[in-house]
């Protein structure tokens, strides 16, 4: 199960890495960055078609896209100094508190 996590990080590091690059290329418009959002996605994908070895494809997923809600609203907020409702922060802090209640066995 070890094996697991350390798959889910890996893709949702690579699913903000891709983001994060789909932003600046949004920004700048230089290739570089298209090519990184790209690759990002992929790299995500490849491991989460790892994971699935592992857990099943609901669980993985949800895992997948509620990290990567947290993540990508912080990223936005602290980098983008994108701006956060209340409304979207509780939104986010429930998404967290499912991942809780996903991992209890």
């Amino acid at each position: 199960m070890t094996k697991f996590y350390i798959y889910i990080a890996l893709i949702n590091t690579l699913d903000l890495l891709a983001i994060l690059a789909g932003k600046m290329w949004s920004i700048t418009n230089k290739p570089i960055y298209l090519v990184g959002c790209c690759l990002g996605f992929a790299g995500a994908g490849f491991f989460f078609a790892l994971a699935l070895k592992y857990e099943g494809s609901a669980v993985t997923n949800v895992l997948w896209i509620a990290i990567s809600v947290a993540l990508v609203t912080e990223m936005g907020y602290f980098i983008f100094k994108e701006h956060i409702t209340g409304w979207q922060f509780l939104g986010i802090a429930t998404v967290l508190l499912g991942i809780v209640f996903l991992n209890i066995r």
